[in-house]
């Protein structure tokens, strides 16, 4: 019998020690290795993965960043709220070459772009990825992919009507060792699991209402990171039933 537990360091100790530099590190890789497993998956051939980027806020940031350093995909597209967050998001990350386009709608029609990276906030998640899907352009989508089990339900079918790629952005489903452990569980290497448990935090400023962590319009915490622990208990029981939220 055996106890499935993971924690988490938290942001105080980060801060005392060289961690976040680690961490950074630790960051990069593993976006450039879901990057790379994503494009290898979408198109099959050695011309690299276009891109088109939906958003221009810090999560985006972030993706485009890692993509810069990651062989195999290019950011070929971005739009935005507006056209100056999606021009003034292009120049700060040296997309030289890529579309700013007007509108979102515009970018799902260029031709130039073989998968979506929607990093837009939460309750727009929806809208957007449904708008990709029928557009029949590949679509990764920030998590939480919808803000109910109804909009997940619908994209699914969505793209399975299409037959079009479909992926929640959960970076730490490409961990190598998320793999492995998904290995130990299914082998009974390490006995029955009878019990998942999970801690996972880091500092977010508790002044600043619009930040979105605390926006229950976009699911709040509890989709923002709250998921990160909820998937322990698909890791460890994968078979399992959900019969209860408290």
């Amino acid at each position: 019998v055996r106890q499935f537990s993971i924690a988490a360091v938290h942001a105080h100790s980060l801060r005392r020690t060289a961690a976040p530099l680690r961490l950074l590190f630790v960051f990069v890789i593993m976006i450039s290795r879901t990057i790379r497993l994503l494009s290898s998956s979408i198109k099959k051939n050695t011309d690299p993965v276009r891109w088109g980027i939906l958003g221009a806020g810090r999560i985006a940031s972030d993706y485009v960043k890692v993509m810069s350093v990651t062989d195999g995909a290019i950011a070929s597209a971005i739009a935005a709220r507006s056209p100056q967050s999606a021009t003034e998001f292009a120049r700060a990350h040296s997309m030289n070459d890529a579309t700013v386009h007007a509108t979102c709608s515009d970018l799902f029609a260029d031709p130039n772009v073989d998968v979506v990276y929607i990093g837009t906030i939460a309750d727009a998640h929806y809208e957007l990825a449904r708008e990709s899907l029928e557009s029949n352009k590949a679509t990764v989508v920030e998590k939480p992919m919808g803000l109910s089990l109804g909009e997940v339900e619908g994209l699914v079918e969505v793209a399975r009507e299409r037959n079009v790629f479909l992926m929640e952005g959960m970076w730490t489903r490409c961990f190598p060792a998320i793999h492995k452990l998904r290995q130990l569980v299914a082998s009974s290497e390490v006995g029955p699991i009878i019990y998942a448990s999970g801690d996972f935090g880091w500092a977010f400023p508790a002044d600043q209402p619009d930040d979105r962590i605390w926006l229950p319009e976009s699911g709040g915490v509890t989709l923002d990171i709250g998921m990160y622990i909820a998937q322990l208990g698909r890791i460890a029981f994968p078979n399992g039933t959900l019969r209860d939220v408290t």
